[in-house]
């Protein structure tokens, strides 16, 4: 080897060693691997993704982007395609092993290559959001049903009036050449009313049972003996056109009244009166008697004319710690019995116009009787009860000495509790309801009225060590709470459809543990302080029908049915409450 051969071999080799020294090992010296992001593009967190209530569930199209672009993503178990740029597409029936009419759906996207993994949920509701739909408005009817019940009320009202003392001490004697009749009292076995609707108003007809008129007759001013005029049943019939008073008062207003009494007989007692005595008292019996229906009337319409229902129907109050404003805006009548059009508002006064919306009708979709309904919307729902129950399950507790391992038994017996270090001191537990929740009305009979639910509660537990809280479980819960009208109560129940496990110091590829295991356990968990924060939530709508007190009924609403109505988010909620 020559002289210059060997200069080139030797710099050659100075060199790789320089490179040697600056760089280490060569593979230190790669472009490091792209990280793994999986992220979904559509649909959006807590989307409304259109009404399917009814019909077949939708498909639901999901978009996003991985990177890098040769990682392989699975859309609740389905492969999603992905192009060279990392955009992947896929799509999904609703609910897949859930029940098609759940009303809300989370789509898990999982991405992953050779060394790692990412993972996103994304919950979505169907329908609209309801709050964008709400009219602001309920429509009520009271039926032909609700009119019958009604009707012991009334006749117990007119009883307590005491008409009959009022009409006898008003009623005129009758003085003639030959006759004398001086009224001395008039009784009754009780009352009956009738109620029904038509095509302006009630029809109101009063029956008043075993009328009778005592009265002393004097023949030529010699002789006198008491009589007792029989009138039978006395009818007395009006239409009564409800309305509201300038004091938002809810009335009824008497017109077209009269009375009719048909049926008139004497008794004498033990006198036995001759018959030509008895045809001297026909045309004064026959006055006093049309004085007495003409009085009857007026008596009525004097007591009766307008009669105030209850109310003021126009109020404020605080519900759940929202502002709620309500008021009665129309009354009317029509045969399928009195329409109420009640305006609501949350953020200032009701309005006084009520918008134009479908009216019920005296009998439910299905062909059901109720006596009260009320046309009512989602929106009203989420408004009054969504941010209060979600309240109420956003909490956070430290859990410390024996009270934290009472209740924190439950966490220690999930599978891989057994990890839990020996010396922690307690559990810090952290219930958050989420953005991405609706409350729903619940089509049926009887329970639940409606259902709020929660598809992304999210649940962090840690365990306490040397007074700090340090992770130890974290997962997405699906939960749904359960609204039932007991009587005039809300009361709430809280259940757990599905848990996903989302990050849990206890497990790693080495062990054992079942993460759906674990989940499916973790619902109990969180089923059992859910029911504890929940108790304190229940609602009592006395209040908001407080105004009902005026008619002197004993509420006790029961639900006939829950059913849909053709408008977007609104439901009929069909009562007996009588």
């Amino acid at each position: 080897m020559t002289r210059q051969s060997l200069t080139v071999v030797s710099v050659l080799l100075q060199f790789l060693g320089a490179l040697s020294a600056c760089r280490g090992d060569y593979k230190l010296a790669e472009v490091p691997s792209e990280p793994l992001t999986v992220t979904v593009l559509t649909p959006t967190y807590g989307a409304y993704l259109g009404s399917h209530s009814g019909s077949p569930a939708p498909d639901v199209a999901v978009t996003g982007v991985v990177t890098p672009a040769d990682a392989q993503v699975l859309v609740n178990g389905v492969h999603a395609t992905v192009d060279a740029e990392g955009n992947f597409s896929a799509t999904v029936p609703w609910a897949l092993d859930s029940d098609p009419n759940d009303r809300a759906f989370v789509l898990d996207v999982k991405a992953w290559d050779p060394d790692e993994s990412a993972r996103e949920l994304v919950p979505v509701f169907d329908g609209l959001d309801p709050r964008d739909t709400d009219p602001g408005a309920i429509n009520g009817l009271l039926t032909p049903s609700g009119l019958d019940a009604l009707e012991p009320v009334v006749a117990d009202t007119v009883d307590a009036l005491g008409l009959w003392d009022q009409l006898a001490a008003a009623l005129p004697s009758v003085d003639t050449d030959y006759v004398d009749i001086t009224p001395l009292g008039i009784t009754s076995s009780g009352t009956s009313a009738d109620l029904a609707p038509a095509a302006d108003a009630i029809t109101l007809l009063l029956t008043f049972h075993d009328v009778v008129m005592t009265a002393d007759v004097g023949i030529l001013n010699t002789y006198t003996f008491p009589v007792e005029i029989g009138l039978g049943e006395v009818s007395f019939g009006a239409n009564a056109q409800p309305g509201l008073s300038a004091d938002d008062m809810l009335t009824l207003a008497l017109t077209d009244a009269q009375a009719d009494i048909n049926d008139v007989s004497l008794s004498f007692g033990d006198y036995d009166v001759p018959d030509w005595i008895t045809q001297l008292l026909v045309d004064p019996l026959a006055g006093l008697i049309a004085d007495l229906g003409g009085g009857l009337v007026t008596a009525v319409l004097d007591q009766l004319g307008s009669i105030e229902l209850g109310g003021p129907f126009a109020f404020a109050t605080d519900f759940g710690g929202t502002s709620l404003s309500v008021r009665l805006a129309e009354v009317a009548a029509d045969p399928n019995g009195v329409n109420l059009g009640i305006t609501v508002a949350t953020d200032g006064d009701a309005a006084v116009d009520m918008p134009e919306l479908t009216p019920l009708t005296a009998q439910t979709p299905s062909g059901l009787d109720y006596q009260l309904g009320f046309a009512l919307h989602e929106g009203l729902f989420n408004t009054l009860i969504d941010d209060t129950v979600a309240g109420f399950l956003d909490i956070d507790l430290e859990l410390e000495g024996d009270y934290g391992e009472l209740l924190g038994a439950g966490i220690a017996a999930l599978p891989g509790g057994w990890a839990i270090p020996d010396d922690h001191e307690g559990y810090c537990i952290g219930f958050h309801a989420g953005e991405a929740r609706v409350v729903r009305l619940a089509a049926g009979n009887g329970a639940p009225m409606a259902q709020l639910w929660l598809p992304d509660m999210r649940v962090a537990i840690q365990t306490i060590q040397d007074g700090s809280c340090t992770d130890w479980l974290d997962a997405s819960v699906f939960a749904v709470v359960d609204i039932n009208l007991e009587g005039t109560s809300l009361n709430l129940d809280f259940d757990v459809k599905h848990a996903i496990v989302l990050g849990y110091r206890a497990y790693d590829e080495d062990t054992s543990i079942d993460l759906d295991e674990v989940g499916t356990k973790l619902g109990a968990v969180v089923e059992g302080f859910a029911a504890l924060a929940l108790n304190q939530a229940s609602f009592d709508l006395g209040d908001m029908l407080g105004g009902l007190g005026g008619l002197g009924i004993s509420l006790n609403p029961e639900i006939v049915s829950v059913e849909p109505l053709a408008e977007e988010g609104r439901y009929g909620l069909y009562l007996n409450v009588f």
